[in-house]
Parts: structure tokens; sequence; C-alpha cells
């Protein structure tokens, strides 16, 4: 399902456009239903299989698209690879029930950008939209835990950042991060203000020489700063 271009020309400049790729019929329905209950996004197209995905996008130009991981033809973490690398401003967020860790861990290597759960409430799903465009990365809690024992378990005995030395205030952002914490849930865990946690965000992946959210994560697991 494609827009007509009369329909595209008038889209607001603030709204986000939005590609969704689910070879069930149901579940693009049912995202596009809460999608819509949005001012600020659009569904803009709908296809079955990472296949359809590389053609919206090149037709589209959508600025984030929602994929499952397994679907015939193409499955998801193959296209997202393609359209990383034909695409690399593209925002992608995973939508799926597929939580085993193996999932997580390649499509986020392979470049996705947040990953969420099917029946997550709509709310959440909106919020994840909103956060990947915003350039974060959203993991849905419900398999956040999944990223954090496969790194956890791949540890290093010696720590990657021994010299690393974090204030109250970074080390109580950084675990709300590592358990998925959106910036505002943590600005309302630790009563801040939103830039205030983009303040520190930006001062913590600097002391840990990383390039975002992620890797932050990563690097803060491995070095054993968040137990």
């Amino acid at each position: 399902m494609n827009v007509s271009a009369e329909t595209a020309e008038a889209l607001d400049a603030e709204t986000i456009e939005v590609v969704i790729v689910d070879d069930e019929k149901f579940v693009r329905g049912a995202l596009r239903t809460y999608l819509s209950q949005t001012s600020d996004v659009v569904v803009v197209g709908e296809g079955e299989n990472g296949l359809d995905a590389i053609r919206l996008v090149r037709e589209l130009h959508p600025q984030v698209i929602l994929i499952d991981i397994q679907m015939p033809g193409m499955d998801g973490i193959t296209a997202i690879g393609h359209l990383v690398e034909e695409f690399p401003e593209i925002r992608i967020l995973v939508v799926t029930g597929h939580v085993e860790d193996g999932h997580l861990k390649s499509a986020l290597m392979a470049g996705a950008s947040g990953y969420v759960v099917k029946d997550a409430e709509p709310e959440r799903i909106i919020a994840a939209v909103r956060e990947v465009h915003a350039g974060e990365c959203p993991i849905d809690p419900a398999v956040t835990h999944l990223l954090v024992a496969d790194v956890r378990k791949s540890r290093p005995a010696k720590s990657e950042h021994p010299e690393i030395e974090l204030s109250e205030r970074e080390e109580g952002v950084l675990k709300l991060l590592c358990e998925g914490k959106s910036n505002s849930e943590i600005a309302s865990a630790l009563y801040l203000s939103e830039s205030t946690v983009k303040y520190h965000l930006v001062r913590l992946g600097r002391k840990f020489s990383a390039r975002d959210r992620l890797q932050l994560v990563i690097s803060a697991l491995r070095s054993g700063a968040v137990a």
C-alpha cells in the first residue's frame, strides 16, 4: 500500500514517515491502527518481506521502517543489512514476536536501531518509533535481559576500561540505560530534565568511546561499570 504523490506532498514537514514490513496482514493492520492514533506518524507503505522492504525504501524514502525478523523470500535481518548499507541514515525498528537472544544480537549487529515485541502496548510501540527517529536505541524490557546476559557471558576477565571514573549521577543514568530505559524514563526515575540526561549520556559516550547508546550499553557491561 503506497500513498499517492499528492498525499505525500501534503504531509507535514514534522511528520515521521514509516514503512511497515511483516508477512502477517493482521500484524500490519494492527501496527497501522496504532500509528494512526498519532498526529506525527504516518504509514506511507507496507510490505510482506525483506525484498518489499528494500523496494519500498527506495521508492518512498521513509525515515523509519518497522520490520519483522522471520519472513519468506528475504528475512528481516538480511534486509536490515542491505538497507543500512544502501541507506545509512534510515532508522530501523524491529517489531517481532521472536525474542531469542540470537535474533536480538543478529538484528542489532545488522544495524537495527531498536527492538520491541509485537505484544507490547500500543503506546510503547508508538514511543519506540519516535525514539528511533530521534536517534535513540529503544530495546523492549522484555528482551533487554537477553542482550545483557549475552554480553555478560562474553565479558573478558580483565576490564576494558579499568581507569574510568563515574560520578554517582552518571552511574545512575548508566544503570537505567542498561535496563533499556528511554531518556524520558531515565529523567523521570532520577528527577532530572531530559536535557540533563542527554548531557550525561554524551559525557558517558565520550568516556567509553561509544558512538551510540547500544555501544555504550555493551561497553559499560563489559567493563564492569554496571554489575
